[in-house]
């Protein structure tokens, strides 16, 4: 028997509220909740622990930023997953750093959210083309390698892509190099970080500086 899914849509349009829960079931989650404000999705995450919380930053009483803060100082360890209209370079990093697991722009939902979802169950980061670019442009290899920990030039190139949401594959292609060999200096990486999936590595980029703003 296929194990029961939830998930909870914060967001207070309707019509976008309907086509991610549309979306939800067809890839799979059994029970989808929408709250349209932030103090109301506050309840049912501590109540209930979803399995997946998609999050508009543009809430009627809250910045969506501060929810997802929030959940994670509660201890909610599922993943959060951005669907907003916000573009900006700022509100992309301070959710990021807050501990989304994504972030997608909503004129992307429609074609994005189906492959988003599995990129999360293989526990990668999906982004929006945009916030993608927002992120490559905080990566500063030439500032931040050679500080602790130690990586190296190749896995400083693997991190960059993996911060993308970039499969092992298209990896692979972009450093012309098999997939035995991108696994290989991802386990390096993540040892090195002492992580264990793609999104903790991104967030834990930020805090050492790996990732950075612009000046």
């Amino acid at each position: 028997m296929t194990a029961e899914r939830s998930a909870l849509v914060v967001e207070d349009d309707a019509r976008t509220a309907d086509l991610v829960s549309t979306i939800l079931r067809l890839g799979g989650f059994t029970r989808v909740e929408t709250s349209g404000t932030a103090r109301e999705a506050e309840a049912h995450i501590r109540e209930v622990t979803p399995d997946l919380v998609l999050v508009d930053l543009r809430l009627p009483d809250l910045d969506g930023v501060a929810l997802i803060r929030e959940a994670r100082d509660a201890e909610f360890r599922n993943p959060i997953l951005v669907i907003t209209s916000v573009t900006s370079d700022e509100q992309v990093l301070a959710a990021l750093g807050a501990g989304a697991n994504g972030y997608l722009f909503k004129e992307d939902l429609d074609v994005r959210l189906g492959s988003a979802l599995r990129e999360l169950a293989d526990g990668g980061l999906p982004l929006s083309a945009g916030a993608a670019q927002v992120v490559l442009r905080q990566i500063r290899p030439e500032r931040a390698y050679g500080h602790r920990p130690h990586l190296t030039s190749r896995e400083a190139a693997v991190l960059e892509h993996l911060a993308t949401g970039a499969s092992y594959a298209e990896i692979g292609r972009e450093l012309e190099v098999g997939l035995n060999t991108v696994r290989t200096h991802i386990r390096s990486l993540y040892e090195k970080l002492g992580v264990e999936n793609r999104a903790e590595a991104v967030n834990l980029a930020w805090n050492l500086s790996i990732l950075r703003r612009e000046d």
